[in-house]
């Protein structure tokens, strides 16, 4: 019988307010790990000490703010880098403004620059790694700073989270191209009235929502994550008055998802 894999929501919230609710990072069968925000911090050191590879989706700080306390913590006693597959301008931003020797040490030279804790890989979007029976791929999405979606693809499932995207249309292609999607996890940062922020930041609102998932063909549970706390239940009752076929269901830190 086929062993499925696992999707575990660490954190999904649009920022911090909500105890238990830290911001974006998904955990894939313990090892690989999609984007490392706050809610990555719930982990003990022993499940820390598991992942080997830490995709992310883009450089802003709720989506990266893990990440030097992942490396600092597991970093000395690793036997081979923590690897960090990301696109060039999110690493280039990770080496300028994080990892920089002002802010967190340069860790991609400790203990030395031939032998590092942390390693950077650069990522092209559409470019499929493969890691055992599992392969992910990114796709350009529509953000403030270069940001990718990300799909996982199993022998059992699929799953794709969009990242945080304002209106988009390669990603709704890939999803109704691909074999299957099981579960796709959406944004929706801002309520109706804050259409104006949701314009600016390159986010999504419900309404703007509502005409993206006109362009889903594939059946796929929809989840809906990044809500912002002051307004999570003004988003989530916006987000009930969807006209689709199905609901609009919230996510939630601790949600685990077999693909």
């Amino acid at each position: 019988m086929q062993k499925h894999s696992s999707v575990e929501v660490l954190g999904c919230s649009g920022s911090i307010g909500i105890p238990g609710q830290g911001t974006t990072s998904f955990l894939i069968d313990n090892d690989i790990l999609i984007d490392a925000g706050t809610g990555l911090c719930e982990l003990d050191f022993a499940r820390l000490e598991q992942i080997e590879h830490v995709f992310i989706t883009h450089s802003h700080l709720d989506h990266i703010c893990g990440l030097p306390f992942l490396i600092d913590t597991v970093g000395v006693g690793r036997k081979s880098p923590l690897r960090v597959y990301a696109t060039l301008p999110t690493i280039r931003a990770l080496r300028q403004h994080i990892f920089n020797e002002e802010i967190w040490p340069d860790f991609s030279k400790i203990p030395t620059a031939e032998n590092p804790v942390l390693e950077y890989v650069e990522i092209q979007p559409e470019e499929e790694l493969v890691f055992g029976e599992r392969r992910i791929t990114t796709v350009e999405v529509h953000h403030t700073v270069p940001a990718v979606g990300v799909f996982l693809d199993t022998p059992t499932g699929g799953w794709c989270f969009s990242g945080d995207t304002h209106q988009t249309d390669r990603l709704f292609t890939l999803i109704n191209y691909a074999k299957k999607v099981d579960y796709f996890f959406i944004e929706a940062a801002f309520p109706d009235k804050e259409k104006w922020l949701a314009d600016l930041a390159k986010h999504l609102c419900p309404s703007l929502l509502f005409g993206e998932l006109q362009k889903l063909n594939a059946a796929c549970e929809i989840w809906i994550s990044h809500l912002k706390p002051r307004e999570h239940d003004e988003i989530q009752k916006e987000l009930q008055q969807y006209p689709g076929s199905q609901p609009l269901r919230i996510l939630s830190a601790g949600m685990i998802f077999n693909i």
